[in-house]
């Protein structure tokens, strides 16, 4: 019998990367979205392409699309065998109506809370995490947006998924909790914080793509040296064995330079606020990496390169950036980083230089 899937968010990683990989497994894939274009379109034509980057070529699927859903269309979400929740950590509680009556649901929120949260706001103890270890685009080059304007550009990624009452595919790892705390502590400090500090920089350069910020020399030495304090954090705080932090940095660095992945640096920057918060990504890197005994400058100048970020499509962006025509940026790391303005480390971070950046801000 074909299991069903509904995937409420079919940006990067709903459309991207979850449906091509679900589809192997002969699922019937329903999307969920407030983008009622896309929505409109998936209705109509009921497929679309994806593209998996290789180190040098693309393989294309045909994704087949069941039903396509606005948020705010009826559906039952009850005959579903499996759910995924991919529309961002900020927006999934607006769903907990919806999420009640799932059967199963799988937050891919790149935030392991989500699930506390969700259980409790809908009651459903049915809430799981996953982990989708990939770098996903929800667009793709012109040259294939030529092809099929849905395509999305995604690589051959990892889906992590903690251990519960479904069964998919031993392809795709079911753990318990902790070898799922230690794939999140990689995903969260040693992909995550990085994959942030690149896209600051790369905005402050001028650059659109990930890769191209990764090719620049200047940027790229920071975030070598970011991601090496970070993976030395990591590996001090025990937070996951050394062998399998430095793979997981020497993979991190081969992506991010992946020029087949189209990874948009806006995409990757979007909603500075919730990036530089103290219980987000890279001021809990900075703190792992002070487990190390060394003063780690280069994901510092990654927490200060956020700052400049004013981006004018991007509300926190403007939002910020208002806040400090009239606000020192000491106090702006006490109020949204939790960085105390006596503590030591808001010095720190807030003398790093950026005057060498200064192509798209300062």
């Amino acid at each position: 019998m074909t299991k069903s899937v509904l995937i409420y968010g079919a940006g990067a990683i709903g459309r991207g990367f979850l449906a091509p990989l679900l589809k192997k497994y002969n699922f019937d894939i329903s999307f969920v979205d407030k983008d009622e274009i896309l929505i409109r379109e998936l209705k109509l034509r009921k497929h679309y392409k994806a593209s998996i980057a290789g180190s040098d070529v693309y393989e294309f699927v045909d994704v087949p699309v069941k039903d396509s859903f606005f948020q705010t269309e009826e559906k039952n979400i009850e005959q579903y065998d499996l759910v995924f929740s991919c529309v961002g950590p900020t927006n999934c509680y607006d769903l907990s109506e919806d999420f009640k009556r799932a059967r199963t649901l799988i937050s891919c929120e790149n935030d392991i809370s989500t699930v506390k949260g969700l259980k409790e706001l809908s009651g459903n103890r049915n809430i799981y995490f996953g982990i989708p270890d990939v770098i996903t685009s929800n667009t793709a080059p012109p040259e294939l947006l030529k092809q099929d304007p849905l395509m999305t550009v995604t690589e051959r990624g990892v889906l992590v998924l903690e251990k519960g009452n479904y069964q998919l595919p031993d392809e795709i790892l079911h753990v318990g909790y902790e070898d799922l705390h230690m794939h999140w502590m990689c995903k969260l400090f040693i992909h995550n914080a990085p994959h942030a500090i690149v896209a600051y920089l790369g905005w402050l350069k001028g650059f659109t793509y990930i890769h191209e910020a990764m090719a620049d020399k200047d940027i790229n030495k920071i975030v070598v040296g970011a991601i090496g304090e970070i993976t030395n954090g990591v590996i001090a705080s025990g937070f996951a064995e050394k062998e399998y932090a430095i793979y997981y940095k020497e993979k991190e660095l081969k992506r991010f330079s992946n020029k087949l992945l189209y990874d948009k640096i806006e995409r990757v920057a979007r909603e500075p606020l919730r990036k530089i918060a103290k219980n987000n990504r890279l001021v809990l890197a900075l703190r792992i990496a002070l487990f190390n005994g060394v003063l780690p400058e280069n994901t510092a100048k990654g927490l200060k390169a956020a700052f400049y970020y004013n981006n004018p499509s991007d509300e926190e962006a403007i939002y910020f950036q208002k806040l400090r025509e009239t606000t020192k940026d000491s106090e702006l790391l006490e109020k949204f980083s939790g960085i105390d303005h006596l503590d030591p480390l808001n010095g720190f971070v807030n003398k790093q230089e950026m005057s060498s950046f200064a192509t798209n801000s300062l």
